[in-house]
């Protein structure tokens, strides 16, 4: 019998990522054009040594690594971010906003949706065993959110964080769409699944050749000069092409949310992977280096599953993003502050909350005006109208909102004009000093889609 020490130890089989369809190998084998090829991999190897680096220095400066400002900063300087500021959040892909709305404020609406969901028992969510994050998307908070002024005022900051090359792009970034989300109550002492992920889209991003022409930088062995934070051609990204219906039927620039509690960091709230540049590249570039050597032969696109809009990066199949130390927590947040993360930003929900309060916030995202997002806009002008699910929610929830007396689909809910605008109550004005051509043609466009001429 062979000793301990004789005994061979077994490895655990290296990951791979599943088999697509064959065409998918003529897909990653269009990626690279062959006088790019020597560039590329060159590029992968300082790729791979400045995640290695980037993961060190997360994991060595925790939450601080995500950007905050009080807004009343922001505001005194003219309701954009300092230029060095800036500079940060864009290579970050994150930013807190404090004191977006009074502290007052943001408590008193949490109280009531915590109030609306124990009126309605018929209300569900997930997880489907003790919802929270509800299914509800008309609460008098939620409308009164996305046409807050304060709200706006921060979406509108933000935003300039994008910037259009060619003025005559039909895109507004000075516009908002809603995009009517959920909200989440999370309860002190529970457990909730949701891993690092991307939204809007998974093989999308390599599929579709509007989507895929967004990162030809990375893939000409220049992901060093690729600028995560140009809208042109970004309007115009399919995030759906085998009709999922999974929240992406409009382009949010920056995703985000308003907290509406005090949160310390991992008490069941968002932990981010903050280096928007180096993990994009890595991401994109992973289907043709599994083996860390360049192989475009097999079909495989790890983290993306065609029919699935939610690209999903894991630590066997994406180790050099070293997760376990690059993904950390967000700094604590109190009632009315408003974190944002650009929409390529690898991002997760801490799985256990071992804090003593509800961790609450409402979802609330920048979406700018584009011709993609106007389809958005008018199905969301006749969902709230009608109190009805938003199309890209397909869960069936255990009550209608509009089955509510007190559900917040009416006017008395959207508290400004530019409220009534990004709902598509009221027309854009085409006629504006200062717009570009493009944004006079995006309002003109809105305007008749909604018929509103």
């Amino acid at each position: 019998m062979p000793s301990v020490t004789q005994v061979q130890v077994l490895e655990k089989p290296k990951a791979r990522a599943p088999l697509l369809e064959q065409r998918f190998t003529a897909l990653k084998k269009s990626l690279v054009k062959s006088e790019h090829k020597d560039k590329v991999i060159e590029s992968y190897k300082r790729l791979c040594k400045a995640l290695e680096t980037e993961a060190d220095f997360i994991a060595q400066h925790g939450p601080s690594m995500v950007p905050e400002i009080d807004f009343q900063e922001v505001q005194k300087n003219g309701g954009a971010l300092p230029a060095d500021f800036k500079k940060l959040v864009k290579e970050r892909g994150c930013v807190v906003l404090r004191n977006v709305v009074p502290e007052e404020q943001a408590s008193k609406w949490e109280q009531e949706l915590a109030s609306y969901t124990q009126r309605h028992s018929d209300v569900g969510g997930l997880p489907a065993d003790n919802p929270q994050n509800w299914s509800l998307w008309w609460t008098p908070p939620q409308v009164q959110i996305r046409s807050d002024p304060r709200v706006l005022k921060a979406m509108d900051c933000v935003s300039q964080l994008w910037e259009v090359k060619d003025p005559n792009v039909p895109v507004d970034l000075t516009t908002q769409v809603v995009y009517p989300d959920r909200f989440r109550i999370r309860y002190p002492k529970t457990v909730y699944n949701l891993s690092a992920h991307l939204d809007s889209g998974a093989i999308e991003r390599w599929e579709d050749p509007v989507n895929r022409s967004n990162y030809s930088a990375i893939f000409e062995g220049n992901w060093q000069d690729w600028d995560g934070w140009i809208a042109d051609k970004r309007i115009d990204a399919s995030s759906d092409l085998y009709h999922a219906g999974n929240s992406c039927s409009c382009w949010r620039s920056l995703q985000g949310w308003l907290s509406l509690s005090h949160c310390k960091t991992g008490e069941g709230t968002l932990r981010l992977l903050p280096n928007l540049k180096t993990s994009v590249a890595y991401v994109m570039l992973r289907p043709l280096f599994e083996s860390d050597d360049f192989d475009d032969t097999q079909p495989t696109f790890p983290g993306s599953e065609p029919g699935r809009t939610l690209f999903r990066p894991t630590t066997d199949l994406h180790p050099h993003l070293a997760m376990e130390k690059s993904i950390i927590g967000i700094p604590p947040v109190r009632p009315g502050d408003y974190v944002f993360w650009h929409c390529d930003l690898i991002h997760e929900v801490d799985r256990f909350h071992p804090g003593e309060r509800n961790s609450s916030v409402v979802y609330n995202a920048c979406s700018p005006l584009t011709p993609y997002n106007i389809g958005n806009l008018v199905s969301v002008r006749d969902a709230f109208k009608a109190c009805n699910v938003p199309r890209d929610f397909t869960e069936v929830p255990k009550g209608f909102e509009k089955d509510h007396d007190d559900n917040g689909a009416n006017l008395d809910n959207v508290w400004s004009d530019d409220g009534l605008r990004a709902i598509g109550l009221k027309g854009f004005d085409h006629d504006e000093e200062g717009l570009s051509d493009g944004q006079r043609e995006v309002r003109r466009l809105a305007n008749a889609k909604l018929g509103l001429v």
